[in-house]
């Protein structure tokens, strides 16, 4: 069978059409390399079998074999195992990273907690047990009577600084958790988006989704690796070339539709809750920067008292532990020194006492006092000697059982209303056990991170190394194009050469 005159002119023009496409990837790739979530790609090319139903004579295809090239597609190179993999190691990495932010927000709120000086609570209560001994040796002292209440003053003016700078932490990352929500839906919007145009303007739709709209590709996958590090996320790649989520256990996008997450905060209890805007129901969500928002604000350690609350050691357990102090320490203040001794006795002791002197109430008149609103009494604030108990004489022996109280390892209880354990020991012990018990979650929370953090940028660069440009590989790419171009060039030169003698030269006699 004699083969079709110019069928070695489209061999070859499909050998040069498919090495200047692979040059085009190749140079594509290598200004690339360093783009952000930029995928290498690679053409895929194909010989080109012989169309055994183009004509009814079947016996021989020798005369049209040899028909050249195809490129089938232009593929990326993922692993969605790796991929898989890498993202559910993220989810742990945005939970551990914004656990530390905010307990390392605590530590620096409660910085003055255990601080010696005049600024630190230890210190302001070393400095009050001190005045109570010097008042108990002068205590016809007006002095030294005022500077045991100006000492008193400024523990409750403390106490009340560092529930303001708590405050402010669940406000601030009670803000940022917000902000996140919203980033997080605005995320799953744009995947949606993707899909859609997938859908309906890429031309995906009767081709093959493996060789789609690679940029397009490119861009939802860092969507999802960025989601990845707020939720846990499962991705179901679709053979239209679209993708599922799932966070949750819920379907957060499904082609061109996808779901919202919806927050809300108790202004009673200041618990945050997220749920699923469709549907109201609760986001169980598993791992990510998100949960990790939620457990912290929401953290009232082994004490919960509201729906909603964690048993992470996060703003609410800490807020509590500065208002175990400030009861304990109303406590210990206000049922030490007796308005009057019983019978006029001063033998007869605390116990026999008729009622007792109240040193420490609350800026706004209530009778639950905490740390935000502790301060000494009006009375006290008024006469600094209403510490005394006299009865004609000046008596210290309540003066020295207040300081003994107030040192005491053994009668001060730090106990959440309810709960069955607590700490017993001095108020020094208290603040440096609230400190080191602090350290230790921040050390740990920040050990996890470390492990994440590394398992996740070993996963990551597992993913580069399949999917990331090697200059190195590129460069030799463009070689073998470039020689490929050559080639194909040189076969088009020789076809000319042939073609002319078989047209100008064959048959004439002489040459």
């Amino acid at each position: 069978m004699i083969r079709p005159t110019f069928l070695g002119f489209d061999t070859a023009k499909k050998g040069l059409t498919t090495a200047q496409k692979g040059i085009d990837i190749a140079g594509q790739n290598l200004v690339n390399w360093d783009s952000e979530g930029y995928t290498r790609q690679r053409i895929e090319q194909v010989s080109i079998s012989q169309d055994r139903y183009s004509s009814r004579f079947t016996s021989n295809r020798i005369g049209v074999a040899g028909q050249g090239v195809d490129i089938v597609g232009i593929s990326q190179q993922r692993d969605e195992f790796l991929d898989r993999r890498y993202r559910e190691q993220y989810g742990d990495v945005g939970y551990f990273d914004k656990v530390g932010d905010i307990l390392k927000d605590i530590q620096s709120s409660l910085d003055i907690l255990d601080a010696q000086g005049d600024s630190g609570l230890r210190g302001r209560m070393m400095a009050l047990l001190d005045s109570l001994d010097v008042f108990a040796g002068q205590p016809d002292s007006p002095t030294n009577a005022n500077i045991v209440a100006t000492n008193a003053k400024k523990i409750s003016q403390t106490l009340q600084l560092l529930s303001q700078k708590m405050d402010r932490v669940q406000e601030q990352h009670t803000y940022d958790m917000e902000i996140a929500v919203n980033e997080y839906n605005d995320k799953l919007a744009k995947v949606a988006e993707i899909n859609r145009v997938i859908l309906e303007d890429s031309g995906v739709i009767g081709a093959d989704a493996r060789y789609g709209p690679n940029e397009l590709y490119d861009e939802r996958n860092t969507l999802i690796d960025e989601l990845s590090n707020m939720t846990d996320l499962h991705v179901t790649h679709n053979v239209d070339g679209t993708v599922t989520l799932e966070a949750a256990g819920k379907t957060v996008v499904q082609g061109k539709k996808y779901e919202t997450l919806d927050m809300s905060q108790n202004t009673n209890t200041g618990v945050i809750s997220l749920r699923w805007l469709s549907t109201g129901e609760q986001a169980k969500i598993t791992t990510g920067s998100i949960k990790a928002s939620a457990d912290y604000i929401n953290g009232r350690g082994n004490n919960i008292v509201n729906p909603g609350e964690t048993s992470e050691r996060g703003v609410l357990y800490y807020r509590d532990q500065l208002d175990h102090i400030a009861k304990t320490f109303a406590n210990v203040m206000n049922t030490t020194i007796p308005e009057a001794y019983a019978n006029n006795d001063p033998q007869s002791g605390m116990d026999a006492a008729k009622g007792y002197k109240t040193l420490i109430g609350t800026t706004d008149g209530s009778d639950n006092i905490t740390a935000a609103n502790i301060s000494i009494s009006d009375t006290w604030a008024k006469d600094s000697s209403y510490l005394m108990t006299q009865r004609g004489d000046l008596d210290t022996t309540f003066i020295l059982k207040l300081k003994e109280r107030l040192n005491s390892d053994e009668t001060n209880e730090f106990k959440p209303e309810g709960a069955t354990e607590g700490f017993t020991g001095t108020f020094l012990d208290f603040f440096k056990t609230v400190g080191t018990t602090l350290g230790s979650d921040i050390s740990y929370s920040s050990g996890r991170y470390d492990a994440a953090n590394v398992m996740a940028t070993n996963l990551n660069d597992q993913r580069d190394s399949v999917a990331g440009v090697n200059v190195d590989e590129e460069t030799a790419n463009l070689m073998l194009y470039n020689k490929s171009l050559s080639a194909a060039s040189r076969l088009m030169t020789t076809l000319d050469d042939a073609l002319d003698v078989l047209i100008n030269r064959t048959g004439r006699v002489g040459l």
